[in-house]
């Protein structure tokens, strides 16, 4: 009499553990005994993975952290005449924005009023610890997302917080000392509270929509956020239409205030301070290159190649259909999603590795990945055996109907052994295997030398850029205009005035015709008199400069650039040439 009931508590527990956490009562497992005398603690499994995910976060921004993007120097230059008293300006008394990142570069201001910047690295580690505070918090807050509605006892496993923690792009851009991790927490935070909101709406207890709080944040951090307001302010008008009706609409409609009166004063500010209501990166970067959206293209695609996104959206779009699990909040994910990789397309992408415009994007993919991951712990005989009918050109109807059949008039312990052991673990294995893949994928997406890894050491000013500027400090024969087009950490480390040869700081470059960075015209140049201009080069066997970037070709083979100017100092891969008026000064 007992062994029968140890075989069947045998092969329930199987069942358990092959769907690792999943908390729903099923066909399966209903009648038999709790399990919490046996089995081990849910919430201790659930700790222990979330553990597992602040652990990888960790690491992976320890191992990226000697990579530093040149472009983080901009903010902090602009950062720190705006807390010095000289305005939110790069070159003082000319007002152009030339940064992307609003919020970020404000936020800034506040180490700079504490001295932080008396130090050489001291806003460089800043943003740098800062990204990664934001980056646990991004993961906290898609894991608390992906358990929304759920009691502890029905929480799965935290896969969201597991896969995005693995991607490479989130690592590095974590701690890369630009916005991308302030930006990527506050839409996570956006579509969090949104959920949340929703969810209250239909038990009958709205609440004020802070979700277009959150959201404006992200809007003046990136420009490209403010999209998003689209689709969530029409489904929240939709939502509270329907569920409370007219009195509550006009409230609803009310409380986008939240987001659009301090937006329309934002853009007030930046017309009445910068004359133009986009930032000038908007022109140096996009305004009027029509190849933009075919450059967007082959930057979605090699990311999508790269962390294998097209079949990881089949193995999870496969198994939420099978499931019959479409809700709001999938589509919410979806269409947010899809949203922001199709501004990126219009963008253009971006010439830095990592993917760091869909960056973004990476909270929600992992939303998605944990929304098949519950759909697997749902699929039934039911959703396997369909009632209804399919069309004659996909599965002929009597195989159909054979399907059925054999599905509705299996044995219980068979089916038990069928989609409790095999079925449900095949899929949990090959979703498992596709969010891997992915993690593994998205380390291409960054060339990286290995000694370069912070795991090694800490060496946060690497980069032959810190060498350059040191020696600038000292080495030049006075000030002088700079013409340069790597404006970061040369600029804010000199200090002098810049000529920005790609146009992030000059609104003339900016708006001339041609794609992002591919922008020149040699007579301004020479109308500005710069005293000296950075270029970077290569050389030839026999000995011939050339470059890759069009300014410094351009300078290179233009007869007035020789008469001009001579070289101040070689430094292999880069050239600093002065006036020769300086050079003569200097000998």
């Amino acid at each position: 009499m007992l062994f029968p009931y140890h075989r069947d508590r045998a092969c329930q527990l199987v069942l358990v553990y092959a769907r690792l956490v999943e908390p729903l009562e099923t066909e399966y497992t209903r009648g038999y005994p709790p399990l919490s005398r046996i089995a081990p603690n849910r919430s201790t499994r659930w700790g222990i993975l979330l553990g597992c995910a602040l652990t990888i976060v960790v690491v992976g921004h320890l191992h990226f952290a000697n990579i530093t993007f040149d472009d983080a120097f901009i903010s902090f230059r602009y950062a720190e005449n705006l807390a010095t008293g000289r305005g939110l300006v790069f070159n003082v008394g000319e007002r152009v924005e030339g940064y992307s990142n609003f919020l970020w570069t404000v936020l800034f201001a506040v180490p700079v009023w504490l001295h932080v910047d008396r130090y050489e690295l001291g806003l460089l580690v800043t943003a740098k610890v800062l990204g990664v505070l934001l980056s646990i918090g991004t993961l906290l807050i898609v894991t608390r997302t992906a358990s929304l509605g759920r009691s502890p006892e029905q929480r799965t496993a935290p896969l969201a917080a597991l896969y995005l923690a693995s991607l490479a792009p989130f690592s590095i851009w974590g701690i890369g000392g630009l916005e991308t991790p302030l930006v990527t927490l506050l839409i996570a935070l956006a579509v969090h509270l949104h959920l949340c909101e929703d969810a209250t709406l239909s038990a009958g207890r709205p609440r004020i929509a802070w979700s277009y709080v959150a959201l404006l944040l992200a809007a003046i951090t990136r420009p490209e956020p403010v999209v998003l307001i689209v689709p969530l302010a029409a489904a929240r008008l939709a939502r509270e239409y329907l569920c409370a009706g007219r009195a509550r609409f006009k409230r609803a409609l009310l409380e986008l205030g939240l987001f659009a009166l301090p937006y329309a004063t934002f853009l007030a500010f930046r017309y009445g301070y910068y004359g133009q209501f986009v930032p000038n990166t908007y022109f140096a970067k996009l305004g009027g290159d029509e190849s933009a959206v075919l450059r967007g293209s082959r930057y979605v695609a090699a990311a999508s190649d790269h962390m294998n996104w097209l079949c990881l959206l089949v193995v999870c779009g496969s198994f939420i259909l099978l499931a019959r699990r479409l809700s709001y909040r999938l589509g919410v994910v979806l269409l947010l999603t899809a949203l922001q990789i199709a501004v990126v397309l219009y963008e253009g992408g971006d010439w830095m590795p990592g993917c760091r415009l869909l960056v973004p994007s990476l909270p929600l993919i992992a939303l998605l990945v944990s929304e098949a991951w519950r759909a697997i712990g749902l699929i039934s005989r039911a959703d396997l055996a369909p009632t209804g009918g399919a069309p004659s050109w996909l599965i002929r109807p009597e195989w159909l109907a054979a399907w059925q059949t054999a599905v509705r008039n299996s044995a219980k312990q068979r089916w038990n052994m069928l989609l409790g052991r095999g079925l449900r673990v095949t899929a949990y294995a090959a979703l498992a295997m596709g969010c891997l893949a992915s993690s593994v994928g998205s380390f291409d997406t960054i060339p990286m030398r290995a000694e370069l890894s912070g795991l090694h050491g800490l060496q946060l000013s690497h980069s032959r850029y810190f060498g350059i500027a040191r020696w600038m400090q000292h080495g030049l024969p006075g000030p002088g205009l700079l013409a340069i087009g790597e404006a970061g950490v040369i600029p804010y480390y000199t200090k002098l005035p810049i000529l920005d040869l790609h146009g992030l700081m000059d609104p003339y470059v900016a708006r001339l015709p041609g794609a992002m960075h591919r922008k020149y015209d040699g007579d301004y140049v020479f109308r500005r008199k710069p005293r000296y201009v950075f270029l970077l080069v290569r050389r030839a066997a026999d000995g011939k400069l050339s470059s890759d970037h069009v300014y410094a070709q351009g300078l290179l083979e233009d007869p007035r650039f020789s008469e001009r100017y001579g070289p101040l100092r070689d430094f292999g891969f880069a050239i600093l040439y002065a006036e020769k008026s300086a050079l003569n000064t200097q000998g």
